[in-house]
């Protein structure tokens, strides 16, 4: 283990070890060849550590541990978390999205579930968090940030976001906060195509740099530059992964960051694909990238660039010093972690959920019987079946339940209760609602009877619909999402959340 990083020499490496430093490849239990793949690139590479896809959580434990075991140096493993671990390991806690927290605004409740987070990373060999996120959803089409942000107000979303990384680096994991500077206002999925920000310096130094500008006040140690355009700030129009300007100027220079910067994934297609994976990773590492995440091909790029003059630049030395202060401080390993308590950690979780639901419009339901009209992309077998078994559980009977695309024979004593699920996810677009659900919801207008929207997930689709009665809003579309509802809906349970972004219904 590298025990003095503060005086790190470009000497204590070789030129092949050295350039391995710069890259963090992933581990995809889904691929049969992936962990074999990645003790190869410890072994033969020594590379700075690897980000976790999938996998459960006693199958994560034991690779990581064996990985660490072959490393001549410490290894960050990373994993994405704004969910907590569940949202890539199963067997571990999921949370709802992040603008739950947002409509509870109760930073102890924030507090424990980045402390379940990290116990639970910690327990499976992980230190290196992908999150919180620190964007602010000011644009209502935000294809793949959305939900995933805790507000559209830049006060929330820095107070929130420094409480979320500085708890997980408290309990020892690194918190990276993303995407900088800032992805809120974009309108397009930088996982399929590279998004533009029209905005000034000015203006995104008020809104999406404040909350990183403030977690950084309060020691944040990692930020993710965001797949994304800012002209403002780099007049050749390159993104801020690949941007001098963004990462040296403002990230450095102008906020005083002296932290590591990692990378988004170089999988996203917003870089440009496969054919400029080289040239991009040299120059997002010249531009102040210390860390490139998830290349294709790093074996590949290693043994043709190891032996460069690029990574002998006294510059690459400071990255080195930064990557080996990060891993002395959260990469050290040797403790051994108690087996988390995963049982009551979900628990905490459901009543996350509980607890987040929103009325934005409305009162409980007045029938007792009622026909359940499912729109949205996704599959919601579950889902539907926790919403309905809470509506029985209260005792509201559900007479029917259609797809969208059927023709229901609806009754005016009958409420009718519209279920529209959507999350954002990479390259998909299944926040975004299909003109044609659109049209068929808005069919539903002249129907005489009492009507209630429930959007499970973002909540800005309701916008495009005012004829409904009651309009509640969930950020998750798990069973005890449905179920949350449903109890609201049936008047179990009252709620206290308030949705944390701009809506006009």
């Amino acid at each position: 283990m590298y025990e003095n990083p503060a005086v790190f020499s470009s000497k204590d490496l070789t030129a092949p070890r050295r350039s391995a430093q710069f890259i963090m490849p992933r581990i995809d239990f889904r691929d049969p060849d992936s962990v074999r793949r990645a003790e190869l690139l410890v072994r033969d590479f020594c590379v700075c550590g690897f980000i976790v896809f999938n996998g459960e959580v006693e199958q994560v434990r034991e690779t990581t541990g064996r990985l660490a075991s072959l490393s001549e140096f410490p290894l960050l493993f990373g994993c994405d978390v704004e969910r907590g671990l569940g949202q890539r390991v199963s067997g571990a806690t999921l949370f709802p999205f992040a603008m739950a927290q947002g409509a509870m605004d109760d930073e102890e409740a924030l507090r424990r579930q980045a402390v379940i987070t990290a116990r639970e990373m910690k327990y499976c060999g992980l230190n290196l968090g992908f999150a919180p996120v620190l964007d602010i959803n000011t644009e209502p089409k935000n294809p793949i940030i959305n939900v995933r942000a805790f507000s559209d107000d830049p006060a929330v979303v820095s107070r929130l976001g420094s409480v979320f990384a500085e708890t997980l680096q408290k309990e020892g994991v690194l918190a990276c906060a993303k995407h900088f500077p800032g992805h809120g206002a974009a309108l397009e999925d930088s996982h399929a195509r590279l998004p533009s920000v029209e905005r000034s310096l000015e203006r995104l130094m008020e809104s999406d740099i404040a909350p990183f500008r403030e977690a950084i006040a309060k020691r944040l140690h990692c930020v993710m530059p965001a797949h994304v355009c800012f002209p403002s700030l780099d007049p050749l129009g390159a993104p801020a992964t690949l941007s001098k300007p963004v990462l040296h100027g403002l990230l450095r220079e102008k906020l005083g960051f002296s932290g590591l910067v990692v990378s988004d994934s170089f999988r996203m297609d917003a870089l440009g694909g496969e054919e400029r994976e080289e040239e991009n990773i040299l120059a997002a590492i010249a531009s102040g990238v210390d860390i490139v995440l998830d290349p294709r091909d790093p074996e590949g790029f290693l043994k043709r660039c190891a032996e460069e003059d690029f990574f002998q630049d006294p510059a690459r030395a400071e990255s080195l010093s930064r990557i080996f202060y990060a891993k002395k401080l959260f990469a050290s390993g040797g403790e051994e972690e108690s087996t988390p308590d995963f049982e009551r950690n979900a628990g905490e979780a459901r009543e996350i959920t509980r607890r987040s639901v929103c009325v934005l419009r409305g009162e409980a339901l007045r029938g007792r019987k009622v026909s359940v009209l499912h729109f949205g992309t996704e599959d919601t077998e579950e889902l539907l079946g926790g919403l309905c078994g809470g509506l029985s559980e209260g005792g509201v009977a559900v007479e029917k339940s259609f797809s969208w695309s059927e023709a229901p024979e609806l009754r005016d004593d009958r409420p009718l209760v519209c279920v529209l699920s959507t999350a954002p996810a990479g390259w998909t677009e299944n926040s975004v609602v299909p003109r044609a659900v659109m049209d068929r919801i808005k069919d539903f207008s002249s129907f005489s009877g009492e009507k209630v929207l429930i959007t499970f997930g973002s909540p800005y689709p309701a916008a495009g619909f005012p004829f409904f009665d009651t309009v509640v809003s969930l950020f998750d579309s798990s069973p005890t999402a449905g179920r949350a509802a449903a109890e609201v809906l049936t008047g179990e349970r009252s709620s206290a959340a308030r949705l944390p972004v701009k809506i006009t219904l």
